[in-house]
């Protein structure tokens, strides 16, 4: 099955729960979006600079932010969109995907832990780069959340 196609239909038939089973009166629901993995450097990267980096090993500073990266993205954050304004509770989009993407240098890379002495010595197929290192982006997430509850 085509990954947005899974996507949305998950979506909506959680978005049909939601509208039959939440009281709107007394409950605010948030949905908080997709949390970007850094594995592909052609997602950030010039051509020219994509063959020098594998993964998000290595990487020490943001993207500037400037343009928006490459990547499925957009489309994942489309079907969401789409799915949550067709809703009829009213739903507050903690949007973390674009904050997320431009820190490409905020993932445990080889430093989790939880690898062995052969999978360091080669971390372009064993860096991290799903996860995120706390404190950092996601201390930011639950800044936004707290705003969002309390302001």
């Amino acid at each position: 099955m085509d990954r947005l196609v899974a996507l949305e239909k998950g979506l909506r038939t959680w978005a049909n729960w939601v509208d039959s089973n939440v009281d709107r009166t007394r409950t605010r629901v948030f949905f908080q979006s997709i949390s970007p993995t850094h594995n592909d450097p052609n997602e950030w990267q010039t051509v020219t600079t994509a063959t020098t980096t594998k993964n998000c090993y290595g990487e020490t500073v943001p993207m500037s932010g400037t343009t928006y990266p490459t990547g499925e993205y957009p489309e994942l954050m489309r079907v969401e969109d789409e799915v949550i304004r067709d809703m009829h509770t009213p739903v507050y989009v903690l949007d973390i995907t674009m904050l997320s993407e431009l820190r490409k240098d905020g993932h445990p890379s080889i430093y989790s832990g939880d690898l062995s002495p052969g999978q360091k010595a080669n971390p372009y197929q064993s860096a991290d780069c799903s996860h995120w290192c706390i404190p950092g982006l996601p201390d930011t997430w639950n800044q936004l959340f707290y705003t969002v509850l309390f302001y």
